[in-house]
């Protein structure tokens, strides 16, 4: 049987042609995770002998590396503020710019402070932010919207990996559209049950958090292969000026908070001064910006 050292270093130079610059970190994660150890595990066993089904196994992960896909979604999970997510082609793959998002929202004290805040987390995606701030503040009651049926049943299996599903509603709609009329909630033993209200009754939430589309459209074909070819365009597409579906959601949130709720935004490194004033033009009384860790304005959050 074929040792590891030598299948490793095949897959790396089928690999580099690609990605010269990353191939062998990512062959080597694809090639510890196929083989249920550390990285740094690796070069003390090149001598190991694999088996033809670790063998496949490699070389077909390699095989998709070399065509560009992410390495997330070979892997089939990504990690997310400290915790593994389910991570395939039905939803964008989790970034550090919406784990600073996450993280700012936990920040906001007046918000937990409520004995029960409703909160919706837009586009939810594979529901990286919302069974986030499900597992760290459990006194909150949760909706996940998307169009997705597809994004929303993964995100329907993460909440179930990690035991959060029956705190949270998932609703197929666009945007705020199904979530605004929500007032209540009902607890029972087992889960949170919404009562849902009238649908003139907007003002229900006590916090909005999205992570939108906000590419421009003209931008598309210069994104890395890994976005381009393979993460799902619907998440990434804002539209011609990239604000298509922020300019949306910005009046939507307005409409749907209570009075001092909050509106948690992730945006374009280059979208902060224009979506500062779609907030103002929507009513937002207080907007301000925060910087991810490059130094660009990357996130927002406002108050109506």
């Amino acid at each position: 049987m074929p040792a590891l050292g030598a299948t490793f270093e095949s897959i790396i130079a089928r690999v580099q042609a690609t990605m010269p610059d990353e191939a062998r970190l990512k062959c080597e994660w694809l090639t510890s995770h196929i083989l249920g150890c550390s990285r740094l595990e690796l070069s003390a066993r090149k001598d190991q002998s694999l088996s033809a089904s670790q063998v496949r196994q490699i070389e077909a992960g390699a095989a998709r590396l070399a065509a560009g896909e992410p390495l997330q979604y070979i892997l089939g999970e990504a990690e997310f503020m400290g915790r593994v997510f389910i991570c395939d082609r039905r939803a964008l793959i989790p970034r550090p710019e919406t784990e600073q998002l996450t993280a700012w929202m936990l920040e906001e004290t007046s918000l937990w402070q409520n004995k029960a805040p409703i909160i919706a987390d837009v586009g939810a995606g594979g529901g990286c932010i919302v069974i986030s701030l499900a597992l760290e503040r459990p006194q909150g009651r949760y909706i996940a919207t998307d169009t997705s049926a597809a994004a929303l049943a993964l995100a329907r299996e993460n909440a179930a990996r990690h035991g959060v599903e029956p705190r949270i509603r998932f609703v197929a709609c666009d945007l705020l559209s199904a979530a605004a009329p929500i007032t209540t909630f009902q607890h029972s033993a087992e889960c949170w049950n919404v009562v849902t209200a009238d649908s003139t009754t907007l003002a229900s939430l006590d916090a909005v958090v999205s992570n939108p589309p906000y590419v421009r459209a003209a931008d598309w074909a210069h994104l890395d292969q890994g976005v381009r070819d393979f993460e799902p365009r619907a998440a990434l597409d804002g539209g011609p000026d990239g604000l298509a579906i922020i300019r949306r959601l910005m009046a939507q949130s307005f409409r749907a908070l209570k009075p001092g709720g909050v509106f948690f935004l992730e945006i374009g490194e280059d979208q902060g001064t224009a979506v500062m004033e779609l907030a103002r033009a929507a009513g937002f009384r207080e907007s301000q910006m925060r910087p991810d860790l490059a130094g660009k304005d990357r996130m927002v959050r406002a108050v109506k």
